[in-house]
């Protein structure tokens, strides 16, 4: 499905009915991450999984743009009443931004291995990115990818190939067809003042999944939540890394459906 939101064509997936649930995919994928949620959960709500502007087969036309206010506008456009939210990583970071700056639009909020707008990183952890520099620096967009494979699918404290087929294809297969939009000609609006001096003012119940194989960086942004939001509670799932919900897709669909139904 297709629609435009703010002068940008954007794809969708959707399926179900019931209370709409839309997720935020991952900086690394596309909506295709999402695949077992939304046949996992379409029996009980109205799924709905865009790509992100410049992903997967979203638009990004050159101009400064608004993560945020596009996501507001997919929920005026499908008419959408308060809404959950779940989003991985750079989905989650963007699921935060629309708690604060929307909080009366959104009923729960699920975050996978988020990031959060305006955290510093150590640089204790800059090793961890070494690989993936120095095959962009080389122009081997191939080695990039398969770097980034290894940090994010694989983790990084298991070995190469660790995760199987076919999850290793789809993921170079999303992360590679991200590679040709230009993001500096597109750049977006941030929060002003960012979330992380801001997470005490989530007031949706919040979820917070991680995959104990994920990056050190994760695990940083996981403690401020967990230390910060006020109605927040944490669940590990264990043998994954950055994507839970691809690695073990029926674990991680029966813990988000049991948090967004309970009362």
């Amino acid at each position: 499905m297709e629609t435009t939101i703010h002068g940008a064509r954007i794809h969708y997936e959707r399926a179900g009915d019931g209370m709409p649930v839309i997720f935020l995919h991952a900086g690394v994928a596309d909506s295709r991450m999402w695949e077992p949620q939304v046949k996992g959960l379409a029996k009980h709500f109205d799924v709905i999984a865009p790509d992100m502007r410049g992903f997967g087969k979203s638009e990004l036309p050159p101009g400064r743009w608004s993560p945020v206010a596009d996501v507001l506008g997919l929920m005026k456009e499908l008419a959408l009443k308060p809404t959950h939210l779940v989003g991985c990583s750079i989905g989650g970071r963007l699921a935060i931004d629309f708690a604060l700056a929307h909080p009366e639009r959104i009923s729960k909020l699920v975050l996978v291995g988020p990031g959060i707008g305006g955290m510093k990183f150590d640089e204790k952890y800059a090793e961890l990115w070494s690989e993936v520099e120095a095959a962009d620096k080389a122009g081997d967009m191939e080695a990039v990818n398969r770097a980034e494979m290894h940090l994010w699918l694989d983790g990084p404290r298991r070995p190469r190939g660790y995760v199987k087929q076919p999850l290793r294809d789809l993921f170079l297969e999303m992360n590679g067809g991200n590679f040709n939009s230009d993001f500096s000609a597109a750049p977006q609006d941030e929060l002003d003042p960012p979330a992380i001096e801001r997470l005490h003012e989530i007031s949706a119940p919040t979820l917070v999944v991680v995959g104990d194989e994920d990056v050190p960086t994760i695990f940083d942004a996981v403690e401020e939540l967990t230390e910060k939001v006020p109605h927040v509670r944490k669940v590990v799932v264990h043998d994954a890394a950055h994507l839970p919900n691809l690695e073990h897709p029926d674990e991680f669909n029966r813990l988000v459906l049991d948090f967004l139904r309970e009362e």
